[in-house]
């Protein structure tokens, strides 16, 4: 039986996000050309050479003048493309979501940057799932306090959004167990369960009507 499923957890605040990613992107393009710019000038400023002994004092002050305006452009270069990567360091921070697709046991995690450039991040075999549950739960709790368990979260929310939950994988891979939290709606957690072996979802899992009727 092969069942497809995508999902995706995009940031509530999504509209707010986008607005500040053009803004922040467009002072990395202007701080970038800029940059670059006074880089190109501070190489054309600088003189190759140094004046001779026999060069008279307007040679030797045409000099000093060029150095000290060659060097003004590159710390000039260098401020705004400090400025340019730090504009790009925190653009991979803005409007960020996460896509989850699911093909017939295989769950494929991307992370998307304002929605139209996608990174593939990871992907789990029916093999790899150790347990599945609730991060509400003490399970989550014991994983999440073992030191040997690394915790990676795939969601840019602090709250689940209406009709979603936080569901944990714990996942057997190359470097060692770890703890994945994803931002999904419970039909991904019951799709994953028809692949894996019996046994894998936490024994104190609540279903999440039941949980929310509570």
């Amino acid at each position: 039986m092969d069942i497809l499923y995508e999902e995706s957890s995009a940031p509530h605040n999504a509209k707010r996000g986008e607005k500040w990613y053009r803004v922040v992107n467009i002072i990395f393009y202007i701080t970038m050309i800029i940059g670059i710019m006074a880089l190109f000038m501070c190489l054309t400023s600088i003189p190759f050479c140094s004046p001779d002994a026999d060069a008279t004092d307007e040679q030797k002050n045409a000099y000093g003048m060029s150095l000290s305006l060659g060097i003004t452009f590159g710390f000039i270069g260098l401020f705004f493309i400090s400025i340019c990567i730090a504009m790009y360091l925190i653009k991979r921070r803005i409007n960020v979501s996460y896509d989850y697709i699911f093909v017939s046991g295989e769950l494929r995690i991307s992370k998307v940057f304002n929605i139209n450039r996608r990174k593939f991040i990871l992907k789990l075999e029916p093999e790899d799932f150790l347990q599945i549950g609730d991060i509400d739960n003490p399970s989550y709790d014991r994983f999440k306090g073992d030191p040997s368990i690394k915790e990676t979260v795939f969601t840019p929310n602090t709250q689940a959004a209406e009709g979603k939950f936080f569901m944990y994988i714990l996942a057997a891979t190359a470097v060692g167990k770890r703890l994945y939290v994803l931002e999904c709606r419970e039909e991904l957690l019951i799709n994953i369960l028809k692949f894996v072996k019996r046994g894998t979802l936490e024994t104190d899992y609540v279903m999440q009507e039941k949980k929310t009727a509570r």
